[in-house]
């Protein structure tokens, strides 16, 4: 058997904590130090991290956190919807739909910004569209 052929320095990258990533991403921290904000409004990513001056303009989410929102929020309404249904039988169909349709909108605008940051600390963990492009 052949050996395998020796690492290149573009291989021996030191490896990004995947999970921290996500982490500090979910808590719209930067993925790179944990410290600096990352968004710079409700769903606007930093170019540049405050606190550390990480490179954060290659992010890519694109549909993938309101997709990811779309089928939590709905997992969750949905089973909201038949649980009121069973647990309150008698309740309006109306006022039913009003709540849920309300909580449903909360409940998004919450976690989307969240999952947006989870996939920019994903991205950047696997070095994904730009992300550590000529570094390390």
């Amino acid at each position: 058997m052949s050996e395998p052929p020796p690492r290149t320095s573009r291989e021996d990258r030191s490896r990004r904590n995947v999970g921290l990533a996500l982490t500090r991403g979910f808590f719209g921290r930067c993925p790179n130090c944990g410290r600096g904000a990352l968004f710079r409004g409700y769903l606007g990513v930093n170019p540049r991290c405050p606190a550390c001056g990480e490179d954060l303009s290659a992010e890519r989410a694109d549909d993938a956190p309101a997709f990811i929102t779309l089928l939590v929020v709905c997992f969750v309404a949905g089973a909201g919807v038949l649980f009121s249904d069973t647990a309150s039988p008698q309740a309006s169909l109306l006022m039913t739909a009003l709540i849920w349709l309300i909580v449903t909108a909360g409940v998004s605008l919450l976690i989307l910004p969240r999952i947006k940051g989870a996939v920019v600390g994903y991205q950047w963990a696997l070095r994904m569209h730009g992300f550590g492009a000529g570094k390390r």
